[in-house]
């Protein structure tokens, strides 16, 4: 899919509400967030893209209550989804779509959409809410593709790339299952383990074991941003991390340190689900 410089919300707009005289439309992204550098500026960067792209103002909420308060004390202001909200109401914004950046409707997800609903039903602000990257099964084999593209420029054949998800308990895992199984289908030297699940990395090292020869295994993050988990658990020194793990099955094992929101073919993913959430309003 090819993206144009800017998208017309005007002619959008004029169908949103006739109650209002002088609409004012604005877009909100949720993410977990990220203390590091690399990951605020990814952030940061994808905010700027899509003020381009629909020429209307964007703002940055961050889902985690424990990340806002080592902001707080670093003195960085950060906003979760409900005061992000409220602070746009006061701005005067009339239409809003909130856009999550998680991967599937799992338990974050569903508190981003709790706290959108809290802010709809209590303000007069008309809120249309954006579908996370993984939704249905039509949904998968576009982030295979994707995933495909974000692979390091020293990827070799025989090469193994192995991408970390979080994982979770949700029934939602059964999208990271079947991201996994396309993604091994569609390219038979990627793999897709969450940290926590049915499909983790011992599955993966076990498949592993199958292959005549293997080059090397890169480590990449299913994750939105580079964070603890992939700086830690993925690429760390500690004897439980994936890299650790992958170095003592004799493997020679690379981590590859790039967020999903620093790719271009994941943001425009996430520019197709606000598309659809401005139709919804």
């Amino acid at each position: 899919m090819i993206m144009n410089d800017t998208y017309d919300w005007s002619e959008k707009l004029e169908k949103f509400s006739l109650e209002v005289s002088k609409p004012k439309a604005g877009i909100l992204i949720a993410a977990y967030g990220s203390s590091n550098m690399q990951s605020g500026q990814a952030i940061r960067n994808f905010q700027a893209k899509l003020e381009r792209y629909f020429n209307i103002p964007v703002r940055i909420a961050f889902t985690s209550e424990t990340l806002r308060k080592r902001l707080a004390h670093a003195r960085t202001k950060s906003d979760s989804v409900l005061k992000a909200l409220k602070k746009m109401e006061f701005e005067r914004f009339t239409h809003i779509v909130v856009q999550s950046l998680h991967l599937i409707a799992g338990m974050e997800y569903c508190d981003v959409l709790e706290d959108t609903n809290i802010a709809r039903n209590s303000s007069r602000l008309k809120i249309s809410f954006g579908l996370p990257l993984l939704n249905a099964e039509e949904d998968i084999l576009p982030v295979v593709k994707a995933l495909h593209k974000i692979l390091p420029e020293k990827f070799q054949e025989n090469d193994i790339a192995v991408f970390m998800g979080h994982g979770t308990n949700h029934e939602a895992e059964q999208l990271y299952l079947a991201l996994s199984s396309k993604l091994t289908e569609t390219y038979p030297s990627l793999y897709a383990a969450c940290m926590e699940g049915s499909y983790t990395l011992t599955h993966v090292l076990d498949e592993l074991e199958k292959k005549a020869r293997i080059n090397k295994v890169w480590l990449l993050p299913l994750l939105t941003v580079i964070g603890k988990h992939a700086l830690c658990d993925m690429a760390g020194d500690d004897e439980f991390s994936w890299k650790s793990r992958v170095l003592r099955q004799g493997y020679s094992c690379e981590p590859y340190l790039k967020g999903l929101a620093e790719s271009n073919e994941i943001q425009n993913i996430w520019i197709r689900r606000i598309e659809q959430a401005i139709a919804m309003l």
